[in-house]
């Protein structure tokens, strides 16, 4: 079916083409004639145009020689002077340019105007009778004398005219032979130019019926394939609805079955999960259990530590003070070995006061580091290397300041117990909420142990 279609197309397409190009030919031809007739209308205008000028310029001079003869004679009133009208004539005959009709006719205007004049001034002899005449016989003779001289100027002037009328006719005769053979030229030229004209028309009327002939047949064999194609299509259509139904319908039942498989699945991780989630629990029961017996031994540990050190703190700050008070004594005394003495104790105290925070921080390692242990061992480890330089400038602070317990950092500080490693992740939240107090709160637990357990 679709190669019956394809030749059929292909010819349909080379009757088109055919046709489009027979179209452009006539409009081609139309173009050329218009174009012909135009130029042919241009060419006639300039053709007589280029052959008139030179005849009219030849005959308005022979009239201006004719008027200049009339001039001379003497028919013509005196008091008209039209000499300088002749000579301006003539010099507007000899500037006229090539194709300028109209100052042609300009001229031929002034010309007439010329010929009114001389025609009006025109004066014609009176004849008198002998009879007549009251003068005597020499008048006579002179009178007689002029009209002889008067009748010769007329019959020249009468022969001058007739020459100048022969030369006029016969230049209208010439232009009259002339066009008349340019319009036969033109008029047969016109016909050729109508029938070729009719000839390519009617050539025209042929091609287009033709190729309406030939369209309706293409058109109609055209419809015919676009049928047989669109119900072929149509078959074609339904066939593939057809098999993607089924073809559904299939992947539906395969992914109905997928979704029971992944729901039973489910349902099983779900209990394996819970199962889980009990054997967690008892196991998290029994962890926080053994957790909660190691805080609290813990903290009796801490509490013991916490006594010892505000007990020694107590102690220093005792020393201090019997110190401060001994150097203003010996101050007053002069007496330095005392001052050296208590400068030795002091040392001594501060030796033992560094080792309570060495074991406090080994008890704050068995559980973990944290921030505050290691500030605090890092306290101790500064103060424990220089005990000479201490002692040396001890006086020297006391005279400065001095120290109480408001002012004193041992009076401040706290071992902080940090979070134990493998401590379940359920747990650290407890742990944070018994140990994370608060700086104020340690310092003021602290303040009231060394405030009231021992009276200074």
């Amino acid at each position: 079916m679709f190669r019956e279609a394809v030749p059929e197309s292909s010819s349909l397409t080379a009757l088109r083409k055919s046709l489009a190009v027979a179209e452009q030919d006539v409009r081609k031809k139309q173009e050329e004639m218009e174009e012909l007739r135009s130029q042919l209308v241009n060419q006639d205008y300039e053709q007589r145009v280029a052959a008139l000028q030179p005849r009219l310029i030849t005959m308005l001079r022979v009239q201006l020689t004719a008027i200049t003869n009339i001039t001379k004679s003497r028919l013509l009133d005196q008091s008209i002077n039209i000499g300088e009208d002749i000579k301006e004539l003539r010099q507007m005959l000899d500037d006229v340019h090539e194709g300028d009709l109209e100052e042609i006719q300009k001229i031929l205007e002034d010309t007439t105007v010329l010929y009114d004049q001389i025609s009006r001034g025109i004066v014609f002899p009176s004849q008198s009778d002998s009879w007549t005449m009251t003068e005597g016989a020499v008048e006579a003779e002179s009178d007689y004398s002029d009209e002889e001289e008067d009748s010769k100027q007329d019959s020249e002037w009468q022969a001058e005219m007739t020459a100048i009328q022969n030369t006029h006719q016969s230049e209208l005769e010439t232009i009259r032979h002339h066009y008349e053979h340019q319009l036969k030229g033109m008029r047969e030229r016109i016909e050729h130019e109508e029938a070729r004209r009719r000839k390519l028309q009617e050539e025209l009327v042929q091609i287009t019926t033709r190729n309406d002939q030939s369209l309706t047949t293409v058109k109609a064999s055209f419809e015919d394939v676009l049928e047989e194609q669109r119900h072929g299509f149509q078959e074609e259509m339904e066939q593939l609805k057809r098999e993607h139904q089924k073809e559904l319908d299939e992947e539906k039942a395969a992914t109905r079955l997928a979704l029971e498989a992944v729901r039973r699945a489910h349902e099983e991780e779900l209990k394996a999960a819970a199962s889980r989630k009990i054997n967690s629990d008892k196991d998290r029961e029994g962890t926080r259990q053994n957790f909660s017996v190691m805080l609290e031994q813990m903290r009796e540990e801490l509490t013991t530590l916490s006594a010892a050190y505000s007990a020694k703190c107590i102690e220093n700050a005792q020393l201090d003070e019997r110190l401060s008070a001994l150097m203003e004594q010996r101050e007053r005394e002069g007496d330095s070995e005392d001052i050296q003495r208590l400068q030795r104790d002091l040392v001594a105290r501060d030796a033992q006061v560094a080792e309570l925070q060495r074991r406090i921080t080994a008890y704050e390692l068995r559980g973990g580091d944290s921030p505050s242990g290691i500030s605090d061992k890092d306290e101790s480890s500064s103060e424990a290397p220089f005990p000479e330089k201490t002692s040396n400038n001890l006086a020297v602070k006391y005279r400065k300041m001095n120290k109480n317990r408001r002012t004193d950092i041992r009076f401040h500080s706290n071992p902080v117990i940090p979070m134990l490693e493998g401590v379940p992740e359920y747990l650290i939240e407890d742990v944070r909420r018994s140990l994370a107090v608060p700086v104020s709160e340690r310092r003021k637990f602290f303040e009231t142990i060394a405030e009231y357990s021992t009276p200074f």
